[in-house]
């Protein structure tokens, strides 16, 4: 479950750098595209990698396990994130202009976290996949 999290962990940082990136307009819309499509095929290749560890779990456990590390993600990001910043927009003045920045850094993190939810719903399809084929495989005994 943890490694499953951690998996998940990466993916949300580094879609939030590539998505800051591109907010940044370092990269131009093209090299977006083609790194987002990368990124998202790098990072479920990793989750599926990560995923099959745990293949002689029975399915029920195997779900739980992919619900649950996507849970410890989807909850630990945004108290990670943005619980400091709005502490840290309380303390600075409002002529530190950090309120302006709030809308953007909720936005990213709304982003990476749907990202990384497309990321273990298409993993989770090839994993099944995967599991359809070796089952279709298997010679089946009299």
């Amino acid at each position: 479950m943890l490694a499953l999290a951690a998996a998940n962990a990466v993916g949300v940082v580094l879609f939030g750098t590539l998505y800051a990136f591109a907010g940044a307009r370092v990269l131009s819309q093209l090299a977006f595209i083609a790194c987002l499509f990368l990124l998202f095929v790098l990072i479920t290749a990793v989750w599926v990698r990560t995923e099959a560890r745990h293949c002689r779990l029975d399915p029920l456990r195997r779900i739980g396990r992919i619900v649950v590390g996507l849970l410890v993600v989807v909850v630990a990001t945004p108290a990670a994130v943005l619980a400091p910043l709005f502490w840290f927009d309380a303390q600075v003045p409002a002529e530190a202009g950090l309120r302006d920045a709030l809308g953007g850094v909720m936005a990213l993190v709304l982003i990476t976290l749907v990202l990384v939810v497309l990321m273990n719903v298409t993993g989770s399809f090839v994993v099944a996949g995967r599991a359809a084929l070796a089952r279709r495989d298997t010679p089946r005994r009299p």
